[in-house]
């Protein structure tokens, strides 16, 4: 079930703009972490996110939960 989980506080937890953002300028990289899609405080963890493969994040997705390596 997508977006199943939901996001607690004092996760780290940005925008898509934000996101984007980072990857573009170089801020993030895949060996930096993953992160899941969010949608309305909640998280679906069946889909992973990393810099390279922005194209999995889904269109109804609002922010990113990151996860440091």
């Amino acid at each position: 079930m997508p977006y199943s989980r939901p996001v607690t506080r004092g996760d780290d937890v940005m925008s898509l703009e934000e996101f984007k953002e980072a990857v573009k300028s170089g801020c993030l990289k895949d060996y930096d972490g993953f992160g899941y899609p969010v949608k309305d405080g909640r998280y679906d963890s069946t889909i992973a996110i990393l810099p390279s493969l922005m194209e999995r994040i889904p269109a109804d997705a609002t922010h990113i939960l990151w996860f440091n390596r």
